[in-house]
C-alpha cells in the first residue's frame, strides 16, 4: 500500500490525518479519511513487526529465567492491546472509506 495520500498533506493535515485514525472522528473530509486509511495499514504493519519481535525476546528471556521476561511480557500485552485497537480502527476507517469512494479526492489531481 502506498501512502500518496499521507505524503501529500501537510505537517497540521499529517496530524489530523492521525486524529482520524486513532481517534473516532466521523466529520473527517473524504481526503483525511482516504490519508488515514492509508496510514492504517502501515500503522498495523508496524505493531505486528513489534509483536514479533517482543515475542521473540519474551521467549528468551523465558528460557533464560530473567525476570526481565516480565516486563517485557506487559510490553507485549500493551503492543497487542495496540494492535487490536489499530485493527479495529483501520475497519472502521476502511468502512468510512468505502461508504463515499466518488468524493475521495485524488493526488495530485484537480
Amino acid at each position: 500500500m502506498r501512502l500518496d495520500h499521507y505524503r501529500a498533506c501537510s505537517w497540521r493535515e499529517k496530524r489530523q490525518v492521525l486524529d482520524v485514525f486513532w481517534r473516532r472522528s466521523r466529520t473527517a473530509p473524504p481526503a483525511m479519511v482516504a490519508a488515514a486509511y492509508e496510514y492504517g495499514w502501515w500503522a498495523v504493519a508496524s505493531l505486528t513487526v513489534i509483536a514479533a519481535e517482543l515475542a521473540l525476546v519474551v521467549a528468551v528471556l523465558a528460557m533464560r529465567s530473567s525476570s526481565w521476561g516480565w516486563w517485557v511480557g506487559a510490553a507485549e500485552a500493551a503492543n497487542a492491546l495496540a494492535l487490536l485497537r489499530a485493527m479495529r480502527r483501520l475497519r472502521d476507517v476502511e468502512v468510512a472509506a468505502v461508504a463515499r469512494p466518488d468524493e475521495v479526492a485524488r493526488p495530485g489531481v484537480g
